[in-house]
């Protein structure tokens, strides 16, 4: 399997919005560590901008990360933001295709996209 590192482009709708952004991973052996920076936008809300530390791992071509941490992307912590938990598949055609699940079993599917040419 290629190595995952690198950026990639991370969409996700979940049960009452969508994300938009990017993911930074980095992979060594079987552990993967980064984060996903996203525009989260929220039914009725305003949207706002996060930045999510992850780490997780990879088992074939099945992939398993956990948030760490929730923060504006200036640093400042976001308070009371329910971390997700990601799986899903490196597919043949180079993506990570999987869904999404937080401690409210708030419940999405999310597509990442390499961005070409622009490894960490």
């Amino acid at each position: 399997m290629d190595s995952l590192t690198g950026k990639w482009t991370f969409t996700e709708e979940f049960e009452c919005g969508t994300d938009k952004g990017f993911a930074y991973l980095e992979q060594k052996g079987d552990e993967l560590v980064g984060y996903l920076e996203y525009e989260e936008c929220i039914e009725d809300e305003e949207p706002f901008v996060v930045r999510q530390l992850v780490e997780g791992n990879i088992h074939g071509n099945k992939i398993f990360l956990k948030g760490l941490q929730v923060m504006h992307p200036n640093g400042t912590p976001i308070q009371n933001y329910n971390l997700d938990i990601l799986e899903g598949t490196y597919t043949h055609e180079k993506k990570i295709v999987g869904h999404s699940f937080d401690s409210e079993d708030v419940c999405g599917v999310f597509v990442m996209t390499r961005v070409i040419g622009d490894e960490l």
